[in-house]
């Protein structure tokens, strides 16, 4: 397993509609292997490794919750939107980069609790437009380097703490990865082969319809990082993916009622396989197998995701063993995707 690859695409910054440095990771990884790789109009990377059968899709979204600088007041504090869905309770107090000019390191501030005219509202999350970015420069140095549009991502590198990894953007640069790594190592793909970083997934699924209506798959899979809550205080009646029990194959979501054969086929393949794993029925959260199920013609979709705890947050943590386990399912899955039974 190449972790000094996660570890860089963890670390790079990627919000939503900014996602060129991930594209470029991906890139280069791919070029060696693939036949021709290339961007659509949307930012979408796709790359093509031909081959006999189905026709196969395999995404990752290459973009992270983050925010985006909407003002800069005359005293040089920073104000931000979120892009994506992000909790305002893990964002006061946090340490962020802004990247204008060049990268800056600031932290998130708010008017102090004890300021505040009611007790009330000291127990009150603050709302992200409510809050501001403080970089330690005077207002003229920071008009100079900070400017409206610019990105601004959580300042959290990425650690290895022996079995987990922790770090942000796991969310979802664990399916880049894996596309990644299993193009690499697959010794059998039984299938026209496409890998597509998508983008924009966080700001609607805005991307992945473009790559889909071009590519037209037959059948295509989701692969990414989804709630972990096996907690404390979780009843086990509410609880969805468990971390360390293997990737997360799911029936239904928020949006998306998966192609039931191709998900029972998954499990028939990870079973052979001795691959851990479990099954979800949620209503809550999707992938980006929701929009490409209903584009074009339509395509047969499934989702594979790993785990992660405290996700769209500053730190996530992710298992290796749900990390190894979700990259040999779809390495298995390459082999035998020729095997898929027709749609009844």
């Amino acid at each position: 397993m190449n972790w000094k690859l996660l570890e860089e695409l963890s670390n790079a910054p990627g919000v939503s509609g900014y996602e060129h440095a991930v594209a470029e990771i991906f890139r280069r990884e791919l070029k060696p292997i693939a036949k021709k790789i290339w961007t659509d109009n949307m930012g979408n990377v796709i790359a093509h490794i031909p081959g006999k059968g189905p026709k196969v899709a395999i995404d990752a979204h290459s973009d992270e919750v983050g925010f985006i600088v909407n003002h800069v007041d005359t005293d040089g504090f920073i104000r931000v939107i979120p892009i994506g869905g992000i909790d305002p309770r893990v964002f006061y107090a946090q340490r962020v980069i802004v990247h204008g000019t060049k990268p800056l390191i600031g932290v998130v501030g708010a008017v102090p609790p004890h300021l505040l005219n009611k007790d009330a509202d000291r127990d009150k999350a603050i709302p992200i437009e409510d809050t501001f970015i403080d970089v330690g420069f005077p207002a003229e140095k920071v008009h100079e380097m900070v400017h409206i549009g610019d990105i601004v991502t959580f300042d959290s590198k990425f650690e290895d703490l022996g079995e987990v990894f922790l770090g942000k953007a796991f969310d979802d640069r664990i399916g880049i990865f894996i596309l990644i790594e299993a193009a690499k190592n697959a010794k059998k793909i039984a299938c026209d082969l496409y890998l597509v970083a998508a983008v924009q997934e966080e700001r609607g699924l805005r991307g992945t319809g473009c790559a889909a209506f071009s590519v037209q798959p037959d059948i295509a899979i989701a692969i990414e990082g989804t709630v972990a809550n096996n907690l404390p205080d979780v009843p086990s009646r509410k609880r969805l993916a468990g971390q360390n029990l293997g990737p997360e194959m799911r029936i239904t979501d928020g949006r998306v009622i998966a192609d039931r054969q191709l998900v029972d086929f998954l499990g028939e393949v990870a079973t052979k396989a001795g691959i851990p794993h479990q099954f979800t029925v949620k209503s809550v959260g999707t992938t980006n197998a929701t929009a490409i199920q209903t584009t074009g013609s339509g395509t047969r979709v499934a989702a594979i995701s790993a785990p992660v705890r405290y996700i769209h947050g500053p730190n996530g943590i992710v298992s290796k063993s749900d990390v190894e386990n979700q990259l040999k399912l779809v390495i298995k899955f390459l082999g035998v995707a020729d095997k898929v039974p027709p749609r009844r």
